[in-house]
């Protein structure tokens, strides 16, 4: 069967079929398609600003996957019956598409991020930028857990994981449809297939793992080829009968507005709940064209079309801008807030939508230009996922445990000694206030703390064989431990005595960091911009603990180990917490970390202890 005749003509760039019948040769536009999207974008948009109004507009990504996958679908099954399908082609098109406008919010939010953020969170946003570059940043995101309880003003590039479910989406969708077009008789039959396989995984997933259905393509995939579906159904000549054409449209309504209205934000989504977005968005789109019902006559208002237009910008802006005003103006009121939001979002999304994404798509979108395009797509890919890397191993030393053996992250100061830097997330902390110390003084530092890991003897997983093989090589002047000491001793400093006793035929002077006070969970910039002012103070069974491991490391003092309490800075003389930092930041990073202000308010002391044991 001839493939034009197996599609029944072609297919208009926008998705839209000719309104007049699938094998005539006018083809139309349907502003209905931009209509829906702008449903699509408002729903998430309001979700994020206030989520008690629109409690299920979480969904409008999901409507966005059906339509991606119809208009993307309809693109490619018109190239292939033109016989002018090209992988380089498409491509190129999605490059002019999403890619300009991308990296521009990407790099706006880094320099934004850059005069607010701390170092911790900056680090993580360095990470996150990277991924997101590559496209890979809903997998990087699994690890961070469930979407609707990640922090709400410092992931600002939380909503790429959308982005790259579609761009990984596409790697593999053009050859799919090209092979089962051209070289099967069911294409339709076998995308029905693997969307029913899809949403049958992702159905047995989410109670098992949530965060990965949520957000990775296998499990999301279903959405993207239910859109193909339809454009397959319509592309082969299918039309829903006038008759059940309303009933479609309307039903459709209903499950989007359903969806929209009543789902709830939950470990229990996508599962099976993501059927009704997802099947209401495939009623509203099958019988466009075809019916002129006052659903579709609405979603064609200009006001509708011009929204729906703008979509891509306004879906990218958005959540930057929300969390970085979040972020900042933590003691605002929320009208303020809120009014904040909306004016710069609406600012830049016509400033990005005017003056970068319609006239890239235009520039970029010239046959000549493809290879020049791809190369430079690549190049700006890696410089950015570069600089995200950096980023996250300049501003915070984690280190991973496989390079302890080999001296972790190490600072060259000078000669003037070698120090070890050994713990868990504690350590960590102090490492980049550690790191500009040893700058100043001249001494060599190995950070090897490891972010909820393990560094005693005998704990379960625990690196310290790798320590201490680094501890007896280096021979180091000073190792400064700092742990979590209440939750790693468990009030038995046996683990730490046997580490003493390890480290002491090897280093010559040892100090021991305390924790410092434990914070309620209120004090946090959420909860400040939930109305919680101070004075806060430590909860009592948190300061018990607190003393009870302060005790036990003062029992193991001695002439070579050394005690540095950093608790009395964060207490004022009423017991009042020091929640806020000379640079007017929080000192706390959660209830358990400072934040790199509350870490640069150790210093002094830090740097006097550090001196005084290398002077020993």
């Amino acid at each position: 069967m001839a493939l034009r005749a197996k599609y029944g003509g072609k297919v208009q760039a926008s998705g839209a079929l000719n309104r007049t019948g699938a094998g005539q040769a006018r083809w139309a536009y349907w502003p209905e398609i931009d209509g829906l999207r702008t449903i699509a974008v408002l729903s998430v948009l309001l979700f994020h600003l206030r989520r008690g109004v629109l409690p299920g507009g979480f969904v409008g990504v999901d409507i966005f996957f059906v339509i991606s996958g119809f208009l993307i679908s309809s693109i490619l099954l018109d190239d292939i019956a033109k016989g002018e399908f090209s992988v380089g082609r498409f491509y190129q098109r999605r490059i002019s598409r999403i890619f300009p406008a991308l990296i521009l919010v990407l790099l706006a939010t880094l320099a934004a991020a850059s005069l607010i953020y701390s170092a911790q969170d900056m680090a993580s946003l360095g990470i996150n930028s990277a991924a997101a570059a590559a496209s890979l940043i809903n997998m990087k995101l699994v690890s961070q857990g469930s979407y609707f309880i990640l922090s709400p003003d410092a992931q600002p590039l939380l909503h790429y994981w959308s982005l790259a479910v579609e761009e990984q989406f596409y790697i593999v969708f053009p050859l799919y449809l090209y092979v089962v077009t051209r070289f099967t008789r069911w294409p339709l039959a076998i995308t029905c297939v693997a969307a029913v396989a899809s949403f049958a995984l992702c159905v047995w997933l989410t109670p098992i793992n949530q965060p990965l259905a949520f957000y990775s393509l296998p499990t999301r995939a279903w959405e993207l080829l239910t859109g193909s579906g339809i454009a397959l159904f319509r592309a082969g000549g299918g039309r829903v009968s006038r008759p059940l054409a309303h009933g479609s449209v309307w039903g459709g309504v209903a499950l989007i507005a359903g969806s929209i209205l009543l789902l709830q934000e939950s470990d229990t989504f996508p599962g099976w709940m993501a059927a009704f977005p997802v099947i209401g968005t495939a009623l509203l789109i099958a019988p466009i064209g075809d019916v002129r019902s006052a659903p579709l006559r609405l979603l064609a208002h200009p006001m509708m079309v011009a929204i729906g237009k703008r979509s891509y910008s306004l879906y990218l802006w958005h959540w930057p801008v929300f969390s970085l005003v979040d972020y900042r103006l933590y003691t605002a009121s929320e009208p303020t807030r809120m009014a904040l939001k909306i004016v710069l979002t609406l600012v830049l999304t016509l400033l990005s939508y005017g003056l970068v994404e319609r006239p890239a798509r235009a520039y970029l979108n010239v046959r000549s230009r493809r290879v020049p395009i791809f190369i430079a797509t690549g190049m700006l890919v890696a410089l950015i996922a570069g600089g995200g890397l950096w980023l996250r191993s300049a501003l915070y030393f984690d280190v991973r445990p496989g390079t302890i053996a080999s001296g972790g992250a190490t600072v060259r100061g000078g000669k003037a000694g070698v120090v070890i830097l050994s713990g868990d997330s504690q350590a960590a902390m102090y490492g980049t206030e550690i790191a500009s110390i040893a700058r100043t003084r001249g001494f060599t530092l190995h950070a090897l703390g490891t972010a909820g890991r393990n560094q005693l003897p005998d704990e379960d997983g625990t690196s310290w064989p790798a320590v201490a093989t680094l501890i007896a090589e280096k021979k180091p002047d000073l190792v400064i431990l700092v742990h979590a000491w209440g939750a790693k001793l468990k009030g038995d400093p046996a683990a730490l005595k046997k580490a003493l006793g390890e480290i002491a035929a090897h280093a010559d002077q040892v100090l021991l960091v305390a924790e410092p006070p434990v914070v309620p969970e209120t004090v946090s910039r959420e909860g400040l911009r939930g109305g919680f002012r101070p004075p806060f103070f430590e909860p009592a069974e948190s300061r018990a603990a607190r003393a009870a491991s302060m005790a036990m490391l003062r029992g193991v003092a001695s002439d070579k180990v050394h005690i540095v309490d950093v608790a009395e800075l964060f207490v004022d003389a009423d017991g009042a917490l020091r929640i806020l930092a000379s640079d007017g930041r929080l000192s706390f990073a959660d209830p358990h970390h400072l934040s790199d202000s509350g870490t640069a308010l150790t210093h002094p002391l830090l740097d006097e202890a550090i001196a005084n044991a290398l002077a020993q």
